[in-house]
């Protein structure tokens, strides 16, 4: 159907439909894991931090898991450089690394069959389904999924110069390449890591290549080997003395046997979501019941499943290669996924990136196998309806990630425990506490290592009054995660409402060695050795008064479950009623809007609260800190000299000197 076209014409159609269906996401914001990825990652805002991405100084293993991924970061970084905060520029990189993926696909597919007379044909039809999958979402139309498209597109470009290479054994320069590109994979997501044994796969499945072959190719397979293990290397060496946050993996504390059985119940719901993309879903844990045990019906029908996967394609190698080669490849693809090395997810779409690649090669290897051009036509017409229908549900799915509100919305009505979480936080933002805490409840009761659903539901029992069940959640998330801030910031504000002064300030203490100053906590803290009362934690040193408590203690639990919008009224009316204590108002009203990522208003109550008090180290922090979220470095520096000029020993403003002049 295609084979009278120029192949440049089907590769421009084919990279104006990459860009034009995602093309809707350029409005998205920053959702879900972008809030630590790339907004609060402050270490991507400076081109210098690169190399320190690749030793380890700097990374992935900082803001989400202990993880190397050091060109992930680098492209946060350029795209940082380039737009600042401005998510459009980050989703237009997104698209980009699509549309190039897709394009390599084209030539990767073209170039495996070559010499079948519907080859360009099936290599064409097998990218546009790549293309327009409503399953690649996740990865292209969020910002923090571009780690899966990224390695696949240094997937397709490796195994693309090394199929060339294996058809000419004296190309070294092809080698070369695909070598080059496979080490740029591993150091861009772990997935890749079987890459070595895809070429294998190439070469004696699809290529149907004798032992002799092996033997005159063993150099090539031995140095595929040797990136693998100095990548192990590298790896282990830059992060071993980075701590596993054990708590956080998703098996943690769970038999071995139970986890396997789980992950053996999502293998068929990754071939149904490549088949059938309906429902999707942001997130997964916990959606997928634990296994009771090996012989429940649903897990001895998923190893069944496995067992046929892997027995088919021995089965028909010699008569079908290409659905041999593309059945085996959807199963091992997904082995780095499967938890073999604990991970803190059960499943994602997002890996069906690179997995699907075993559907193009499906879908092509069809259209080859047919012996009429008639057949090839009308096979083609029937793919080109799927591919229509599965372009407008990928458009449409574009819109599910435009913010944070729609996309948790999406997972409404689905028990997992991050979103159940993410659905409590709705509903507590608006004020259905009962509802929320509901779902926090049963978020903990799929997952009791759920430290956000213990310190949210923590938040719901203090604007409940119900202090000593705050006082268990909140400690139960401590418990989990002992690095993790928030945890010891409420603790030590709930502390501090049940007059328990004395036990807040070590958890305070504990909070300046986990982040120095965390949201004003240094003040705080200070306030309470000098033995000052300090109720609301937020507002230090203001005077009594009915009026005033009630309105400082709502400002506080409003910016706690975060209702930033109705803070803000309070605090304003507080600065009515106090004018004396305006400047800490201010700079409360400042830490709202940084909230609700209005940095040029925070900026504005920063500046009005150190013009009404030039000593409000709080303030001239946060604006530091604004400046270093909108890109000004050099007037951070500033700020945090007059911090040091105001008090020389301020240890948070010495550090954070010492690491933006480096």
């Amino acid at each position: 159907m295609f084979e009278k076209i120029k192949p440049l014409y089907l590769f421009i159609i084919l990279g104006i439909v990459s860009f034009g269906i995602y093309a809707n996401s350029l409005q998205n914001e920053f959702v879900f894991d972008d809030e630590s990825v790339v907004v609060n990652n402050t270490s991507i805002q400076s081109l210098s931090n690169i190399p320190k991405y690749f030793t380890a100084d700097e990374g992935f293993h900082k803001v989400i898991g202990r993880y190397y991924r050091p060109v992930v970061s680098t492209t946060y970084a350029i795209d940082y450089a380039i737009w600042g905060l401005k998510p459009f520029g980050f989703h237009l990189t997104n698209i980009l690394i699509h549309l190039i993926s897709s394009l390599l696909l084209f030539a990767l597919l073209k170039f495996m069959f070559k010499n079948y007379k519907f080859g360009l044909t099936g290599a064409f039809i097998g990218s546009l389904l790549f293309a327009v999958h409503p399953i690649h979402t996740e990865a292209v139309a969020w910002v923090s999924g571009r780690t899966d498209s990224l390695v696949t597109l240094f997937f397709f470009a490796s195994f693309l110069f090394y199929i060339k290479y294996s058809d000419d054994l004296k190309s070294q320069k092809n080698l070369n390449w695909a070598l080059a590109f496979y080490a740029l994979g591993l150091l861009s997501k772990e997935m890749i890591i079987t890459m070595p044994v895809f070429i294998l796969l190439y070469d004696f499945i699809f290529k149907k290549e004798s032992k002799d072959f092996f033997k005159k190719n063993i150099r090539a397979y031995l140095l595929f080997a040797g990136v693998t293990v100095l990548y192990l290397i590298i790896r282990y060496l830059v992060l071993k003395d980075i701590p596993e946050r054990e708590k956080y993996l998703y098996f943690y504390g769970i038999d071995g046997i139970t986890a396997l059985g789980t992950m053996l119940k999502t293998i068929p719901v990754y071939l149904k979501l490549l088949f059938v993309p309906f429902n999707l879903l942001y997130h997964y844990n916990g959606v997928i019941s634990d296994a009771k045990s090996l012989f429940d019906a649903v897990v001895l029908l998923s190893a069944l499943f496995v067992i046929a996967g892997i027995a088919v394609p021995l089965l028909i190698r010699k008569d079908f290669p290409v659905f041999a080669f593309a059945i085996l490849f959807f199963f091992i693809s997904l082995l780095p996924v499967m938890n073999i090395i604990p991970t803190m997810n059960l499943m994602a779409e997002r890996f069906l990136y690179l997995s699907s690649f075993a559907l193009s090669v499906a879908i092509a290897g069809i259209v080859i196998y047919l012996k009429s051009e008639n057949g090839a036509r009308n096979y083609s017409l029937v793919v080109i309806i799927i591919l229509l229908i599965f372009s407008f549900l990928t458009f449409q799915r574009n819109k599910d990630w435009v913010s944070e509100e729609i996309l948790f919305a999406t997972g409404e009505g689905v028990d997992g425990t991050v979103l159940l979480v993410n659905s409590g936080n709705q509903y507590a933002n608006s004020q259905k506490y009962d509802i929320a805490k509901e779902k926090y409840l049963r978020a903990i009761g799929i997952r009791d290592n759920n430290v956000l659903a213990h310190h949210n539901l923590g938040q719901i029992y203090i604007l409940q009054n119900v202090l000593d069940s705050a006082e268990i959640h909140i400690s139960r998330g401590i418990a989990i995660d002992s690095l993790a801030p928030d945890g010891y910031f409420q603790l030590s504000n709930l502390y501090q409402m049940m007059g328990r002064n004395e036990d807040a300030i070590p958890l305070l203490e504990k909070l300046q060695q986990i982040i120095p100053d965390y949201r004003g906590s240094l003040a705080v803290l200070n306030s309470l050795k000098s033995g000052e009362t300090n109720e609301l934690g937020l507002i230090p040193n203001s005077p009594a008064g009915n009026d005033l408590a009630v309105l400082q203690k709502r400002s506080y639990q409003l910016f706690q479950s975060g209702k930033f919008e109705l803070a803000i009224k309070d605090l304003e009316k507080l600065v009515e009623i106090d004018p004396l204590s305006a400047s800490g108002y201010l700079n409360n009203m400042a830490m709202c809007y940084i909230e609700l990522k209005d940095f040029k208003k925070a900026e504005d109550k920063l500046n009005e609260s150190i013009g009404l008090d030039a000593g409000n180290v709080n303030a001239l922090s946060g604006l530091a800190d604004v400046y270093l979220k909108t890109g000004r470095k050099k007037e951070a520096i500033e700020a945090y000299r007059k911090i040091l000029a105001v008090n020389p020993k301020d240890e948070n403003a010495m550090f954070k000197l010492d690491s933006l002049n480096k």
